[in-house]
């Protein structure tokens, strides 16, 4: 980590902007930038940034989850200054900013340059924003009485407008990720038993069909059915092109249309329909039971990111597990041993959601307070938050699918969780929870189903991760027997008791 210190005295100043509405900025104030800590050896400097500029244009706010996502794009923080009224008349000004920036969780940025090219981000928020200041290991000296109102960090990019246009692999992303070559091997297998019809060798290229695929169906004739309703047309009506193109290929290799009812060989998703899969009847079953079963995504859609286009198997082994509060207290040492075996297999995950540890708590500690009763030793689920700070089970919700603001805050409580104990586990759940429901607080009756909706919301939601789905087959939710809800397989997700669960394989027959 580097060490800053504040050198010889160096000050701006100049006039502050900040935009109001596309292409409009409002005069601020003006102010100083003082106090600045020394560069980093042969780093970035806010002197030469600033040297040939008399303002600064500040942009929009952001929250503090969106910083994760800019700084992918940045090197390390090369200084830090502190930021107030350059005279008495600017103080209400910069103090008015910054109260703004502390109540909402904020900062904001303005571009530098270096000879006229945009160079670095000065990143400006309130020093009692905790979360950014661990996150750019804000020197101590900047944080003691008095403090600045703001304090602003010099990030330079990664890499250059100049460099970024012309990186070939950006280019190549558009060209070769979203879009590969078709397979030579599969053009000279397609060739050799489909020389007369173009029209399958035309389906085969649509789809990119890998060489794995095509073997698998010339092996012997499947049975299967397609999922593709509200993505490549209707169910009941004419399909799509890709879906078309799909079945002209099965046809060619005499595979059968089961329909989505009865049992098949293999199962086929459009990528625009995955997110309706956890309708498939009997989703959960087929999963579990079957494991013989394949499933392949095909296609593109608008509402996917190209680089989960096309043809890719899904759901092959393993599984993801999770618990109800009523689950876990039931018998809290089989569900410690349970969660423990899950842990020593190598296709398995399982983790817990926030709100069941605050429900726990609530169910446990009556009318104490959970963490005074924690620091007294007296918590009945100690031993499951020990395993949760101990990484062999995740606390943990679902993340958003794709790049958006909420997914950016997703990755900043997942950060904030990794340096936690299990009292910090415990608080943090509490908290969570408690701003989860303080919208539309349930009645203390209905609480429990309320949970258990959460939970199949939550597994579905994590049946749509990318990662998720190429690396994991089966979605358990682990219930008792008062946990009404849940008293039958829904939505793709299994609903089992720890003594009716099966790994179903061998792994633990040693």
């Amino acid at each position: 980590m580097p060490v800053y210190s504040i050198p010889k005295k160096w000050k701006w100043t100049g006039e502050a902007f900040i935009d109001v509405e596309e292409g409009k900025a409002h005069r601020l104030c003006n102010i100083s930038l003082y106090d600045m800590t020394e560069a980093l050896p042969t780093g970035l400097r806010f002197s030469v940034c600033l040297s040939a500029a008399d303002s600064i244009r500040l942009g929009k706010l952001y929250e503090v989850p969106e910083l994760y996502m800019i700084l992918r794009s940045c090197i390390q923080v090369q200084q830090f200054v502190k930021i107030g009224p350059s005279e008495d008349m600017d103080a209400e000004a910069v103090n008015a900013l910054a109260a703004h920036l502390r109540s909402k969780r904020s900062f904001t940025y303005a571009r530098l340059g270096v000879d006229g090219v945009e160079a670095a981000l000065m990143l400006v928020f309130p020093p009692s924003i905790n979360e950014l200041c661990r996150l750019l290991r804000v020197p101590e000296a900047l944080l003691e009485a008095p403090t600045a109102p703001m304090i602003a960090a010099l990030i330079p990019w990664e890499l250059s407008r100049q460099e970024y246009d012309d990186a070939r692999w950006f280019k190549l992303r558009s060209d070769e990720t979203a879009h590969p070559p078709f397979d030579r091997a599969v053009a000279a297998l397609a060739n050799e038993k489909f020389a007369n019809n173009s029209a399958v060798q035309r389906a085969l290229r649509i789809l990119n069909v890998p060489k794995y695929l095509y073997k698998f169906l010339a092996y012997s004739p499947r049975t299967y059915c397609i999922w593709y309703s509200g993505a490549d047309g209707q169910s009941g009506e004419a399909a799509g092109v890709e879906t078309t193109a799909l079945r002209t290929i099965l046809t060619a290799f005499k595979a059968k249309d089961m329909g989505n009812k009865a049992d098949v060989r293999v199962i086929f998703v459009h990528v625009g329909a995955l997110k309706t899969l956890h309708k498939l009847v009997a989703l959960a079953e087929r999963r579990a039971k079957r494991q013989e079963i394949r499933f392949y995504s095909y296609g593109t859609h608008k509402s996917v990111a190209p680089e989960r286009w096309g043809i890719r198997e899904l759901f092959p082994l393993g599984g993801i597990v999770t618990f109800t509060p009523a689950a876990i207290l039931n018998n809290v040492l089989e569900t410690l041993e349970f969660i423990k075996k899950i842990d020593e297999h190598p296709l398995w995950e399982c983790y817990v959601l926030p709100s069941v540890i605050a429900m726990l708590a609530k169910l446990t500690c009556q009318d104490q307070n959970p963490l005074a009763l924690f620091d007294r030793g007296e918590v009945l689920f100690t031993d499951l938050l020990e395993l949760m700070a101990e990484g062999r089970v995740a606390l943990l919700r679902a993340p958003p699918v794709g790049r958006s603001g909420k997914a950016a805050q997703w990755v900043s409580w997942q950060t904030e969780l990794l340096g936690l104990d299990a009292r910090g586990l415990l608080e943090i759940s509490i908290s969570l929870a408690a701003d989860q429901y303080s919208a539309a607080p349930p009645q203390p009756h209905a609480l429990p189903e309320a949970i258990q909706k959460e939970i199949v919301r939550d597994l579905i939601g994590m049946q749509m991760q990318p990662t998720i789905m190429d690396g994991y087959r089966r979605f358990v939710v682990i219930k008792s027997s008062s946990d009404k809800y849940l008293n039958e397989d829904k939505d793709g997700i299994e609903c089992t008791t720890i003594r009716d669960f099966s790994f179903k394989d061998d792994w633990f027959k040693n």
